[in-house]
């Protein structure tokens, strides 16, 4: 038996693809290994998300993690 790995950006679409690849010959098995994120994974998902805040100060970014 031979293993195949397929990379997907969008999660959303994971269903659909799962589906799709089912449908081909031969395959028996269509199982989900999900990458666990690490820090810098999250932090970028947050700039692309618009997920970013400034401050002007060190009184300002505590005041801002207050509210």
């Amino acid at each position: 038996m031979t293993q195949m790995t397929v990379t997907i950006e969008d999660v959303s679409m994971y269903e659909q693809i799962k589906q799709a690849i089912s449908l081909l010959r031969g395959v028996i098995d269509v199982s989900p290994l999900l990458k666990r994120q690490n820090g810098m994974d999250r932090a970028i998902e947050d700039i692309k998300n618009g997920n970013i805040y400034t401050a002007s100060s060190v009184e300002d970014l505590i005041n801002q993690c207050k509210a």
